[in-house]
């Protein structure tokens, strides 16, 4: 057992139940008292497959002074087994009420437990269409390692923002925290079974594509008349028709526009974690006595988390779509040749 977390009580009494059989499970469980039986079951429940493998169970076997002719590794029973067993014990009334008890404690206890089974990417599909401070809930009442995964399948400055509202929770009412799991269980499952819905980011993302291909009065009357009904999609179209990665492809000339605006710290700190077509392009155009500048400023500041980094970008980018915007630079389009 050396190296696997210590169970608790209750954990190593519902792992030795769960490798009996059932009627020997029920027979056990009808000396029992009726409190200790809710802790039991909700023990079985959390039990990692590490508590029920063979090895696991011949420790709680000699801890509770049990001899078996031949331990087998337990398995966790489905809610309709276990059920059963409680109605074997304790009769059909009792034993309804009883689990109805159990179902709403583990339900303060893990809201989202109808979800935790489901892969990360279908809970990341459905979480798009929340706000920041709902995906932030759902994160932090999670496990950790599915709450890592559910953020890895969001955009890097998404996840980000998620996790500082996470900082920052408070919580809602019981009522309110139930709507949200039952409304998140019902879409994760019609993503599971289904068609998977439009994502409206990939719909923004389509939209930019198109632009960079039209001519400029286009791009710019279709720009100016989404901005007069909504700025924020307006904005955000343009991002997705300018990033970072981007920067790989400007020409000497509107890559000297924009640096000039910026200093080298934060050219410095924007380049940590950088693809190496973009870096490459941004040192090229820079001066010999710069470039030294920003290598001591990158050696300087050390180790920084992506938050610093991507402010440090933001600052980049915006001076680019200033420039962009005020027409001193156009990016080649897509489908555009260049010839010299």
């Amino acid at each position: 057992m050396a190296g696997k977390r210590e169970m608790s009580g209750a954990q190593r009494a519902a792992a030795f139940l769960m490798s009996l059989d059932k009627e020997a499970a029920a027979n056990v469980l009808k000396s029992i008292d009726e409190r200790v039986i809710v802790e039991l079951v909700e023990a079985m429940g959390r039990l990692e497959p590490e508590m029920t493998d063979a090895e696991s169970i011949k420790k709680v076997e000699k801890d509770l002074i049990k001899t078996l002719r031949k331990p087998k590794s337990a398995r966790v029973r489905s809610d309709a087994e276990l059920h059963a067993m409680l109605e074997q014990t304790l009769g059909k009334q009792q034993a309804s009420v009883l689990f109805d008890k159990i179902q709403q404690r583990l339900l303060h206890e893990r809201p989202f437990l109808a979800i935790e089974n489901q892969p990360a990417e279908f809970i990341a599909k459905a979480l798009n269409a929340e706000s920041e401070p709902v995906v932030a809930l759902v994160i932090a009442h999670l496990d950790p390692s599915l709450s890592a995964e559910i953020l890895g399948q969001m955009e890097a400055e998404r996840s980000l923002a998620v996790v500082k509202r996470m900082a920052s929770l408070i919580p809602p009412s019981f009522e309110t925290l139930v709507a949200i799991a039952q409304d998140l269980d019902a879409r994760v499952r019609e993503i599971a079974n289904g068609p998977v819905p439009p994502n409206p980011s990939a719909r923004l993302r389509t939209i930019a594509e198109v632009l960079n291909f039209s001519q400029p009065p286009v791009e710019k009357g279709v720009l100016e008349g989404l901005a007069k009904d909504d700025a924020k999609m307006a904005t955000e179209i343009r991002e997705f028709m300018f990033t970072w990665d981007n920067l790989a492809d400007l020409d000497k000339r509107a890559m000297q526009k924009v640096l000039a605006s910026i200093d080298t710290k934060t050219l410095a700190i924007s380049l940590k974690g950088s693809a190496a077509p973009v870096e490459e392009n941004i040192m090229n155009n820079l001066s010999s006595r710069v470039r030294d500048m920003i290598k001591d400023e990158r050696e300087t500041a050390g180790p920084m988390s992506m938050a610093d980094v991507l402010t440090s970008r933001n600052e980049i980018m915006k001076a680019v779509r200033t420039l962009m915007e005020s027409g001193e630079f156009r990016p080649a389009r897509a489908g555009e040749e260049l010839v010299t």
